[in-house]
């Protein structure tokens, strides 16, 4: 499998633009490239619009900012899982695909990662069990637990 091709998910025009501020510095999100999440996050179920952002000023990061439009509040870093070093297995892949009720071939995942700070130094964890699924021919995401508790919810990366 390849890494998540986020040409046409993430922002780049200037065109019918969301501005945002957030701790990672400023993204602009294209209103026709919105996301929907009917059901929300877990946790968030009134955040039922995001976007997709690079990082800002770092074009060749594999890290993608996953901005909420209905709380500017709330942003997630995430990510393939691919371009990390991590994987799903193919039969939980396809299970999740399935049971969301999305089109295979038009379906990415990405994990939302979460910084910790240790003293001075600090470290990624990806959220294996809960990645996010999104439908890029229909623009729609949800989130979805996986029946398989060998993923972890905090994996080092």
């Amino acid at each position: 499998m390849t890494a998540f091709d986020t040409k046409e998910l993430v922002t780049t025009s200037e065109r019918n633009t969301l501005r945002y501020n957030t701790g990672f510095g400023e993204v602009a999100l294209r209103d026709d490239r919105l996301l929907s999440f009917p059901s929300g996050l877990l946790g968030l179920p009134i955040c039922t619009v995001f976007g997709l952002s690079r990082m800002p000023q770092s074009d060749e990061s594999p890290l993608l900012l996953l901005q909420s439009v209905n709380d500017p509040s709330i942003t997630f870093l995430s990510a393939d899982p691919s371009v990390l070093g991590l994987r799903y297995s193919d039969e939980d892949r396809k299970k999740a695909i399935k049971e969301v009720g999305f089109n295979p071939k038009d379906t990415q995942m990405l994990v939302i990662l979460t910084l910790y700070q240790d003293g001075e130094a600090g470290y990624l964890t990806a959220n294996m069990r809960a990645p996010i699924l999104i439908d890029s021919a229909q623009r729609v995401g949800r989130q979805h637990v996986l029946s398989n508790k060998d993923y972890s919810t905090q994996q080092k990366i």
